[in-house]
């Protein structure tokens, strides 16, 4: 299935650049922290993530994130305008990972980092013959899935008091697992049918990469990131792409708070 996107920008909600699919995995907010010492702390929120990393070490950091997806729109009225991700999805993961962060310079203002992680997550939605149907069933069009997830994200970026920016490079394995779908779901579409639960049958690999950005004053910033989701074995199953069921990009706004003791000594490092 091809589709025209256009991009939207909303503050505070996550976007996407498609409404004519039915997405059963929605990449969540890459965490790309850019600590620079020993007991640092950053955390953010949006309404869809949330987000925290620690230094355990001068070198070594752990991170938890979460995520819940939930529609804004739910009535088909308000679906016909075609904003905002498929109304039908909701769902999520939690994950969490261990690094390594070095800054590369002597004033720390650049920082590299990597860390491999694990979520578990699960996603629903709605087979596009739902808007056809007549006072239709949900679970009849109910798409369900389960999901365990392994991913690696080396970054580098710009940490200053005032600004940040970042780029990241997340590789994402999903194995997906309980896959469901209604009775009607895929009606008279059988071939289809099998090419959806098939997703199951092997690993899926996406190469997922973020730019990051981040404004305010010391503890407090306002957070913006621009996040792309390719599918790298675009595969075709039994004649269907099966990248219809995988949002492609995303933008999402939040608040990001650092408390960390490098702030304090910053000037005197200049």
């Amino acid at each position: 299935m091809e589709c025209k996107f256009t991009l939207f920008v909303c503050t505070g909600s996550l976007l996407l650049l498609s409404a004519c699919n039915n997405h059963i995995y929605v990449p969540n907010t890459v965490n790309e922290p850019l600590l620079k010492e020993k007991h640092e702390f950053k955390g953010s929120v949006s309404p869809s993530n949330f987000q925290a990393a620690f230094a355990l070490t001068k070198n070594v950091a752990i991170m938890a994130n979460g995520q819940y997806v939930y529609p804004l729109v739910t009535t088909k009225e308000e679906d016909d305008l075609d904003l905002f991700t498929d109304d039908d999805t909701r769902g999520g993961v939690i994950e969490g990972a261990l690094g390594f962060f070095q800054p590369l310079d002597t004033k720390k203002r650049m920082v590299f980092d990597v860390y491999a992680g694990y979520g578990n997550g699960s996603f629903k939605t709605l087979s596009s013959n739902y808007d056809n149907a007549t006072n239709p069933v949900v679970n009849d069009y109910l798409l369900r899935t389960h999901f365990n997830k392994y991913f690696i994200q080396p970054g580098i970026g710009l940490s200053h008091p005032v600004i940040e920016a970042a780029f990241t490079s997340r590789f994402t394995l999903l194995n997906f697992y309980s896959l469901y779908a209604g009775s009607k779901a895929f009606e008279n579409d059988p071939d289809r049918k099998a090419n959806y639960m098939r997703l199951g049958a092997k690993t899926l690999p996406f190469f997922e990469p973020a730019f990051t950005f981040r404004v305010g004053y010391k503890y407090v910033k306002c957070q913006m990131q621009l996040q792309f989701s390719a599918l790298l074995n675009d595969e075709k199953y039994s004649g269907y792409d099966i990248n219809e069921y995988f949002q492609p990009v995303a933008f999402n706004m939040g608040v990001s708070v650092n408390i960390a003791h490098w702030y304090d000594d910053f000037r005197k490092r200049r």
